[in-house]
């Protein structure tokens, strides 16, 4: 049986993006959502909600690569109906910190003419790329980090030498 991919619903409202996100939120989907986030970034949005209440998984390379967004672009990031296996990976990771959380009384709902589609799988030197630069981000947010991590980030680096793909 297949692994379910990951979906992501897109509202804007102003300078505010609700992002619904449903499935397994792995690090192969992590380019697209870096994309999806840097265009809504360049219309004019600021602050992002993270409605995650549909999330079966999340894994360390899509927890670096929210927290790298965070870092890189000056978003505000909000979670909303986040499980609590995943808000315990985001405080494991040192990524809690970076984020902001709407309580039941802040309840915010995706505008109606969001559409569902799926997060592409990205090439293999882009998930290379993402998930090295993820993880780098989260063994500089703790350094608990380092030693989760480390032996990835070598690994990760010798394999995208292998295979740099193109450049973005």
């Amino acid at each position: 049986m297949a692994l379910p991919g990951c979906s992501i619903s897109v509202g804007v409202d102003g300078a505010n993006a609700y992002l619904r996100l449903a499935g397994r939120a792995a690090v192969e989907r992590g380019p697209s959502f870096e994309r999806a986030v840097l265009q809504l970034q360049a219309g004019g949005v600021r602050r992002i909600v993270l409605d995650l209440s549909a999330i079966l998984i999340m894994d360390s390379g899509f927890t670096g690569t929210i927290a790298g967004l965070i870092r890189r672009s000056g978003l505000a990031f909000v979670l909303h109906r986040a499980p609590q296996r995943i808000l315990d990976g985001f405080a494991d990771h040192g990524v809690l910190e970076l984020v902001s959380q709407l309580d039941e009384e802040g309840a915010c709902t995706l505008p109606e003419a969001a559409g569902e589609e799926g997060l592409q799988a990205g090439s293999r030197s882009e998930v290379l790329r993402c998930c090295l630069d993820a993880h780098r981000t989260l063994m500089a947010l703790k350094p608990e980090n380092v030693a989760k991590f480390q032996a990835v980030e070598q690994f990760l680096a010798l394999e995208l030498a292998k295979d740099p793909g193109p450049v973005a």
